[in-house]
């Protein structure tokens, strides 16, 4: 099954729980322009309200995961960039929301070069798996920018504030050990697993507890906002939810019975 609206700059396919999102523009080294920030702002909105949809992985055709903004297209807009800087960032803000509060676990699969709005897109996936080979590149204040596609979130998340904001301030390029070290991406394969690697993780999260999942997603996206005392209170809410599940009955049931679980995402 495909994803119900086509588009242009990726092609999204859906099967056994898992949506499959690829980057298709290789030879244009899959830029976020405004086609490619309405049409992903489209297609999230669809996979975080499907209940079919109980994983998404995201990868790229071609050398480069994605080279970031167009700056090409930033360049023809002259005087009406800021218009044309709000226009494509609300749809793809949008979209980058629905990614982190989508019950469903996000992974990419990067390889080769990622750079500016691009590694947010990764950061803000729940898992990044990222080849031996690929660099990771705040390219902002190369040309005069600050971040945008909620990289000061999704960094800082995984990296803390101090790190996140020096890789922004002197636009470093991470190879993938110290990316790794930092928390920006979690596993590191030689370039040829990169997406077998992915795809097994994607899977396994396609075939697991999906409430639970979503649960656990929401939870540490509000942690940083809260309280102590407020968390330990959402954590109980949120578990006694998910209890109803019939995910949790047959979890329950499998470990009386020694063997493996077979959630449904229900």
């Amino acid at each position: 099954m495909s994803l119900a609206t086509p588009t242009t700059s990726f092609m999204c396919d859906i099967a056994g729980g898992l949506a499959h999102i690829t980057l298709n523009q290789p030879d244009r080294g899959n830029p976020v322009d405004g086609d490619f920030c309405r049409q992903f702002s489209v297609a999230m909105a669809e996979l975080s309200k499907r209940d079919d949809v109980r994983a998404v992985l995201i990868s790229a055709r071609g050398k480069l995961f994605s080279v970031g903004g167009d700056i090409a297209a930033f360049e023809r807009q002259g005087a009406g960039l800021p218009a044309t800087i709000k226009q494509w960032t609300a749809d793809l803000h949008a979209a980058v929301v629905r990614m982190k509060r989508m019950r469903a676990p996000v992974v990419a699969a990067v390889q080769g070069h990622v750079a500016g709005g691009s590694v947010s897109l990764m950061a803000a996936a729940d898992m990044v798996v990222i080849g031996k080979s690929a660099r990771i590149t705040s390219a902002f204040t190369r040309i005069g920018f600050s971040p945008d596609t909620g990289s000061t979130m999704t960094l800082t998340a995984r990296m803390g504030p101090a790190r996140a904001k020096r890789f922004f301030l002197l636009g470093e390029t991470l190879d993938p050990d110290a990316a790794q070290s930092a928390g920006l991406v979690d596993v590191v394969v030689e370039d040829d697993r990169v997406m077998a690697e992915a795809e097994r993780i994607a899977r396994e999260f396609a075939s697991g507890p999906t409430e639970a999942y979503g649960g656990i997603k929401r939870l540490f996206l509000q942690a940083p906002n809260r309280s102590f005392e407020s968390q330990l209170e959402e954590e109980a809410q949120t578990l006694a939810a998910i209890a109803k599940t019939a995910d949790v009955q047959e979890g329950i049931k499998a470990f009386h019975e020694k063997r493996n679980p077979k959630f449904e995402g229900r």
